[in-house]
């Protein structure tokens, strides 16, 4: 087949290599409905090199070529430009290292950006638990993300990069990437928000799923006020900071009242259980993390969960 597309997958990682050597296997069976070709690049954001081995290992039973890399800056935004730097096809794919797709995954995402005439495509993640969770857990929400009917158009904050495939247009006609500055998170959005100012257009396929791992260690409580930190500080850079006067008094009053009804409905959450205390602790933590934005304090400099 001549002047076939070409798909690069770019897989960011950090010392996860089970879960990188599965999705790596359920990459292999990938449909294309003769549709494109595709290869594979491997980011390992682990100075030492510790997927290495894993690579050299699986790559010589796959039915793609893999590329493998280190980006030693230890940063997300880092490792994924250095995957796009290395991606050779006209269309660009990335997923998270701790997820894995569905053999129609590729091809569902390709054929969406033909139907729609866009420029992109993002698929919904789903929590995959390989042991039962606490139930707390699963009662909350925690690992839930919204599902988008297929053909919403998304805005900026409905973006993500788990699980998106993109025209490689859309990197190089304005030459974006993503911003160094968003250490902890924070960096997909902010890349798609350039993106759709420059015109790129980007919907949801909510037939094209990747399923997210959610590991032992996601199951702790302080995981999601942490994570909610975070979180709260990058909405505030990433949707409040620059713009008028007035909307920043109003989310600034906004969230002083939350953290107000937080703090009284607390007690109350105690006596309903975890799966309530722990949603009012996380909503609470980011309004108070985005007060503290204003000010220029980041409490939580480095992700390191």
């Amino acid at each position: 087949m001549t002047d076939v597309n070409q798909i690069s997958i770019c897989i960011c990682t950090y010392k996860r290599l089970s879960m990188l050597e599965r999705l790596i296997k359920k990459l292999s069976v990938q449909e294309t409905g003769s549709l494109f070709d595709y290869s594979v690049i491997v980011i390992d954001n682990d100075p030492s090199g510790s997927a290495k081995n894993l690579i050299e290992s699986i790559s010589k039973d796959l039915n793609f070529k893999i590329k493998y890399d280190i980006e030693p800056e230890r940063s997300i935004p880092a490792a994924r430009n250095r995957a796009i730097m290395l991606a050779t096809g006209n269309y660009i794919a990335i997923i998270d290292d701790d997820e894995f797709p569905p053999p129609n995954w590729l091809v569902t995402l390709y054929r969406a950006i033909q139907t729609f005439d866009v420029d992109g495509a993002l698929g919904p993640i789903i929590p995959y638990f390989e042991q039962k969770p606490p139930s707390w857990l699963i009662k909350g929400k925690f690992c839930e993300r919204p599902i988008y009917r297929t053909g919403t158009l998304l805005d900026w904050y409905h973006t993500r990069t788990g699980n998106v495939l993109l025209k490689r247009k859309v990197f190089e006609e304005h030459n974006l990437r993503f911003d160094l500055n968003w250490k902890t998170s924070g960096s997909d959005r902010a890349f798609f928000k350039q993106a759709i100012e420059r015109g790129f257009k980007f919907v949801a396929v909510a037939e094209a799923p990747v399923y997210e791992i959610v590991p032992p260690e996601r199951w702790k409580k302080n995981y999601y006020i942490r994570r909610s930190i975070v979180h709260g500080y990058n909405t505030y850079k990433n949707s409040i900071k620059g713009t008028s006067l007035l909307r920043q008094m109003n989310t600034a009053l906004k969230s002083i009242i939350a953290l107000g009804v937080y703090l009284i409905t607390f007690p109350v959450c105690l006596i309903l259980g975890p799966a309530w205390y722990v949603k009012c602790l996380e909503k609470g933590a980011h309004h108070f993390s985005q007060l503290l934005a204003r000010f220029g304090i980041e409490l939580i400099k480095k992700r390191d969960f």
